[in-house]
């Protein structure tokens, strides 16, 4: 999986210990799972697999989610760095300049980081251009190591204030999708500490009454405070992922 190649940049640990966290964290919920259903009736068996089913699922999603964070944060310092680069440039050679550049957040992306040291160490421009765009599997990084390079071999830089309002555009499109994803989560958020307590509540007096259905006393419990917070919790991971980084 191309994807996990994240998981040597923005992951600190061998990739590993991130699977074998998953792993633990995905035995747990479906155990909680088949502990709750059990509660209620349902067969342990069942809810386990379905939950394990369900949850593998969102964890091999998960490193690609990962990566398009990490691709996202890139393009965000690349268009503040093109922006600082066209000031920059009036005063500073084009080396000094990029690598000052590339260094201006207060958290460089890694890849950003490569590339001051590539021209820390007297790698030409031109190539730590080139691993840049190959680093990444952004188009955007890649217009901008192929505008950078064509700056660095005309000695013109008139471009580079446009490609950055390019990718502020891009940034601002991002935080109007971001918007309307937060808008979802809050309404789920109230729908389950409000609506979801009050449905549920006649949804076992109906069925006690005239359904016949039959419970643990304790499956409310569960239910509450263990099932729903582990489902908000994993939609707020979710939507952080999602969420644009600023420059």
């Amino acid at each position: 999986m191309a994807h996990l190649g994240v998981l040597a940049t923005d992951w600190p640990y061998p990739a590993y210990v991130f699977w074998a966290g998953a792993l633990a964290v995905l035995l747990s919920a479906a155990s909680l799972a088949a502990f709750v259903g059990l509660q209620w009736g349902l067969d342990p068996v069942v809810c386990f697999i379905a939950v394990g089913l369900l949850g593998g699922a969102l964890v091999y999603r998960l490193p690609a989610l990962i990566e398009s964070r990490s691709q996202q944060r890139l393009e965000s310092h690349v268009g503040s760095m093109l922006r600082l680069l066209a000031v920059r440039l009036a005063f500073e050679p084009f080396e000094k300049a990029l690598g000052a550049a590339a260094l201006q957040p207060a958290r460089p992306h890694p890849a950003l980081s490569r590339l001051a040291q590539d021209l820390h160490r007297g790698l030409p421009p031109l190539s730590a251009l080139h691993r840049l765009a190959n680093a990444s599997s952004s188009a955007l990084v890649k217009k901008a190591a192929m505008q950078l390079s064509f700056c660095y071999r005309q000695g013109d830089a008139t471009a580079l204030s446009s490609l950055a309002d390019e990718f502020s555009q891009i940034h601002a499109s991002a935080l109007q999708r971001f918007s309307g994803r937060t808008a979802f989560a809050s309404v789920w958020f109230e729908t389950s500490a409000a609506l979801l307590p009050l449905l549920l509540s006649a949804y076992l007096l109906v069925g006690a009454s005239f359904l016949r259905f039959t419970f643990a006393p304790a499956a409310p419990f569960w239910l509450l405070a263990l099932v729903l917070p582990v489902a908000n919790a994993a939609l707020v991971g979710y939507v952080f992922l999602q969420a644009p980084e600023d420059g």
